[in-house]
């Protein structure tokens, strides 16, 4: 066999793995942080929750089924949340404003938020809370930020 026709094997091997298993080319242990930027609070008293998801189970606000849960304080309207030593991997975030700091979110009488909601990649919020799929996003590299704005129904 012609050694370029080796080559081209071994080419077309690589492609399919990379086709069919992207998840399993990521090393590993292979870590990253997540840098969360939180605009649109429409004040700066209270604080802001935050959860992170791997899976859908419990998305956006059920924090025992989250992989991190933090609250954060505001700074101007805005927060910013670190977070470090997250394995590589699919990850959706939900995020309230607490604005009077008890740790929960408050809803009115038909279930309607009365403080600020959001998600990663800024999903619409209309009829029911954003679906993880909405608001997923990949973490494969040292370092990922996201931009939520702050959404007040």
């Amino acid at each position: 066999m012609h050694p370029l026709s080796h080559l081209l094997i071994m080419v077309r091997a690589v492609t399919m793995a990379v086709l069919l298993f992207p998840c399993s080319l990521l090393a590993q242990g292979d870590q990253g942080t997540i840098v969360i930027e939180i605009s649109g609070l429409k004040s700066s008293d209270g604080q802001v929750g935050l959860l992170l998801f791997s899976k859908e189970d419990g998305f956006p606000m059920d924090h025992t089924q989250a992989v991190k849960s933090v609250f954060a304080r505001i700074n101007q309207k805005a927060c910013r949340v670190t977070l470090e030593h997250i394995p590589y991997g699919v990850y959706a975030v939900s995020v309230f404003h607490d604005e009077n700091g008890d740790g929960q979110l408050h809803k009115n009488i038909f279930g309607k938020p009365r403080e600020g909601i959001g998600a990663s990649e800024n999903p619409p919020i209309r009829f029911g809370p954003p679906k993880f799929e909405e608001a997923r996003f990949t973490l494969d590299s040292n370092k990922k930020r996201l931009a939520i704005t702050m959404q007040y129904l």
